[in-house]
């Protein structure tokens, strides 16, 4: 029985941290402002705005979620051969070519984690010959983990995988 595990290749949304400081910053004002401050002499802009910021920043708590991310290839395991297409090229790398496979796990995408799609796992793929691959994969449910795995140990590359749990992932790979 031939067994191949087959996802995709994405490029999540970053925003930059200092965005995301300022309206930290934003949000806490606007929340003080509407929340602890005397109700009495509130401006009526200042009232609007701050609840305009509320909004946003709940759309940023939960909103980025729903978000799916950008599709830019495929990721196939099989038992011969790994497959990566990317922009439309596609590189096949024999599984006893490989030095070695890295996952960095987060968890997958369930609507207890941060994203319904799949969360942030990055695999990166080294080979006897010095070519090196960094991308992130999607894992979008626990049967799509489990198949990884055991499509891991199917093909015996347990002596040339390793992961790590990202601190804040919720399950154990």
């Amino acid at each position: 029985m031939t067994q191949e595990f087959k996802t995709e290749i994405v490029k999540t949304k970053e925003y930059k941290k200092s965005y995301s400081i300022i309206f930290g910053i934003l949000y806490l004002i606007a929340n003080f402002y509407l929340f602890a401050h005397n109700k009495e002499n509130q401006n009526t802009y200042l009232k609007y705005l701050s609840l305009i910021i509320i909004l946003f920043g709940a759309y940023f708590l939960f909103g980025i979620s729903f978000i799916k991310p950008k599709i830019i290839g495929v990721f196939k395991l099989s038992e011969k051969l790994i497959t990566i297409e990317l922009d439309g090229v596609e590189k096949q790398i024999k599984l006893n070519e490989l030095e070695s496979i890295f996952l960095k796990y987060m968890d997958y995408g369930s609507w207890k984690t941060h994203s319904i799609y799949g969360n942030k796992n990055y695999l990166k793929i080294i080979s006897k010959n010095g070519e090196e691959y960094n991308f992130e994969i999607l894992l979008r449910n626990k049967k799509m983990k489990t198949e990884f795995k055991s499509a891991l140990n199917n093909f015996e590359l347990n002596e040339k995988f390793e992961f790590v749990k990202i601190n804040n992932s919720r399950t154990e790979f």
